[in-house]
């Protein structure tokens, strides 16, 4: 479910950026929040350049908004966020600090719906027999 927007000014990002920007927000969030890699989406919309300001000025920031189940705790959601920025600084030195902004923001569980069910809370209890439907319903779709 969860889903990384990484917007920025077009020509900000190589291709080879963006792949391994993608590659490392998956696995950071894999690794805190224990989800499937194949749940986590990460999308690179661009905006012209013009199209971006920061304190009034055209600008070239990159802005990586997270949406997530919530009921992370603070100490997943911290983490989080300091291990994207922290990639992103080393991914693109040539970035200021300043330059990147990263937000994860809590969204119910009950507003989304992926392989076609309402997700769980991210409780053991109700992740573990919402996987076990979607691996029941994968297994009799291929079967078909």
């Amino acid at each position: 479910m969860p889903i990384y927007e990484c917007l920025t000014a077009s020509g900000t990002l190589s291709q080879d950026d963006r792949d391994r920007l993608a590659r490392i927000i998956t696995d950071i969030h894999a690794e805190e929040t224990h989800a499937p890699a194949d749940l986590i989406h990460v999308v690179f919309p661009e905006l012209p350049k013009g199209h971006t300001y920061t304190a009034g000025s055209a600008s070239a920031p990159i802005l990586i908004r997270g949406q997530v189940r919530a009921g992370r705790s603070p100490e997943v959601r911290n983490a989080i966020l300091r291990r994207i920025h922290d990639a992103c600084q080393e991914l693109l030195p040539g970035v200021h600090p300043m330059s990147i902004l990263v937000g994860v923001f809590d969204v119910p569980a009950k507003w989304v719906m992926e392989a076609g069910r309402i997700l769980p809370e991210p409780v053991e209890s109700e992740e573990r027999a919402w996987f076990e439907d979607l691996n029941r319903r994968t297994a009799s779709n291929a079967g078909t």
